[in-house]
């Protein structure tokens, strides 16, 4: 229900989304304008590498998937190596750029988005994204940080696992096992590390409360939802996955932006309704958890008493 929720709460803050979705679009143009002396570098290395991948994909959609899977993990591997051989300093100054700069740039989008919604859920307020972005950049700027720390550590951790299922080289297991335990790993750890994170920007808003006491705060929040909200995260990344094989992966640019809008406004919903708030979620209507029905019943019954 609560998901259902969110798209009608999404639906009437298109704007908010839209606005948050062109500041996205501007972050991952400056990075990747800051990003060209890398690409320019490094062009050659990436070229070399995956001359043969088109021969990969061919096995993939050729009833090889485990084979091609297995050769895109230790080629990504090898080229890596190879970057950080031929120039360390731009290669270092390149993971920079892609996993401290751009996601901390994106977060401090995302507090300001959902301040927005704060507003709208709670008085139906109306503010813009730059006021909610100048307004909430003292703890946003922390917040940001904080979660970079967390997502590098999280992203680490996926990293190495995909490395250590790419070293597995039977046959049985690249041809028939490694796609599921490929696709499986990635579904279930990325909607655990969502579960784990998706209350803490809310709480933050909500109560007010420093990085620490929210992340805190956040975590009590999704055990009252635990295995819905677990299954909304894994629906939302398993349509991002299969979209992103369908389409293509040049389609990653606007799914990425959409994924994140969604999951914000889901997380906002959610943490309301955790915590027994009521919220607009459309222009005239209210979402009023079942509990503060039963006091606003007895309040009627007392009052005609």
């Amino acid at each position: 229900m609560i998901f259902l929720y969110s798209l009608k709460l999404l639906s009437s803050n298109w704007g908010k989304a839209l606005k948050f979705f062109l500041y996205y679009i501007v972050v991952w143009g400056l990075c990747f304008a800051l990003f060209l002396p890398c690409f320019f570098q490094f062009r050659g290395i990436i070229s070399a590498n995956f001359s043969g991948l088109g021969t990969f994909f061919q096995g993939v959609f050729g009833g090889h998937l485990g084979e091609g899977l297995n050769a895109i993990i230790n080629t990504s591997y090898n080229t890596i190596v190879d970057v950080f051989k031929n120039n360390i300093g731009l290669a270092i100054y390149g993971l920079l750029l892609i996993f401290v700069v751009l996601p901390y740039l994106v977060n401090v989008g995302k507090y300001a988005f959902c301040e927005m919604l704060y507003s709208y859920m709670t008085s139906k307020a109306e503010i813009g994204f730059f006021s909610a972005l100048v307004r909430s950049l003292r703890k946003s700027l922390l917040f940001s940080l904080c979660k970079v720390v967390f997502n590098i550590f999280f992203l680490t951790a996926v990293l190495l696992c995909l490395f250590g299922i790419g070293q597995v080289f039977g046959t049985m297991f690249v041809t028939y096992i490694l796609p599921f335990v490929a696709i499986i790993l990635l579904v279930v750890m990325f909607s655990l590390e969502q579960t784990l994170v998706l209350g803490w920007l809310p709480a933050m808003i909500v109560f007010d409360c420093n990085v620490f006491c929210a992340f805190r705060k956040g975590i009590k929040a999704v055990k009252r939802h635990f295995w819905t909200t677990l299954g909304t995260a894994v629906l939302y990344f398993v349509l991002f996955w299969v979209l992103t094989l369908l389409v293509g992966f040049y389609c990653l640019a606007v799914l990425i932006p959409i994924v994140t809008i969604l999951l914000n406004v889901y997380n906002m919903a959610m943490f309301f309704s955790s915590q027994g708030m009521r919220f607009y979620y459309t222009e005239n209507n209210i979402l009023t958890p079942k509990k503060l029905e039963e006091v606003d019943n007895i309040n009627k019954t007392a009052y005609i008493l």
